[in-house]
């Protein structure tokens, strides 16, 4: 084999392999980009808006009211609930377009996260409220391992009374249907006393 056809047998094989290392790592395929979800805006989380080269339009801390919305200079209440950064920076963009700024740049950086929280009650080592995870989601037997567990006394058939009113009756000795019940804010979780 000549010095030319090595360089391009290794030059081949190094691209192959990296190709194969890519995929196997997901980087570059349209699945691992949609693991990945955008937060959205809730009530009550504190944001930054930065409006570029316009520093009395900056606003360094703001909380969303309890309708969701952020009150910025000149252009009074925006409506931000529900949507991520890149989505509320538009819409500002546009609320200053209208008779304010002629291209207006903005930046919006979420600060703090409102944290829900859910309650746990009855026959569990530490009844109490608890926060949610940063990633918003949990599972009836993660919540359970968060109190501690169940006492001796429990009956492992909980009641799940939701902040809407529903209420749900889950077995929570079932390994399966405990890792498969989500938990939402406002829960209230409901270990009763076994009976004799």
């Amino acid at each position: 084999m000549d010095f030319r056809n090595w360089f391009l047998a290794v030059g081949l094989l190094t691209v192959i392999g990296a190709g194969s290392i890519a995929a196997q790592e997901g980087v570059g395929t349209e699945p691992a980009v949609r693991a990945v979800e955008e937060y959205r805006m809730s009530p009550g989380d504190v944001v930054a808006v930065q409006v570029f080269e316009e520093p009395e339009l900056e606003v360094g801390k703001v909380r969303l009211s309890e309708n969701g919305k952020a009150t910025l200079p000149l252009i009074g209440e925006v409506a931000l609930s529900g949507l991520g950064v890149k989505a509320a920076a538009g819409v500002i963009e546009a609320a200053y377009r209208k008779g304010y700024l002629v291209k207006p740049a903005v930046t919006v950086t979420v600060l703090e996260k409102k944290r829900e929280r859910f309650n746990l009650i009855g026959q569990v080592a530490k009844p109490n409220a608890y926060y949610f995870p940063e990633s918003g989601t949990l599972t009836l037997l993660d919540a359970i391992g968060l109190a501690g567990g169940f006492t001796r006394m429990a009956n492992q058939k909980v009641i799940v009374t939701r902040s809407s009113g529903a209420v749900v009756k889950i077995d929570a000795s079932n390994r399966n249907e405990a890792l498969k019940f989500r938990l939402l804010p406002g829960d209230t979780v409901d270990c009763r006393e076994r009976g004799f």
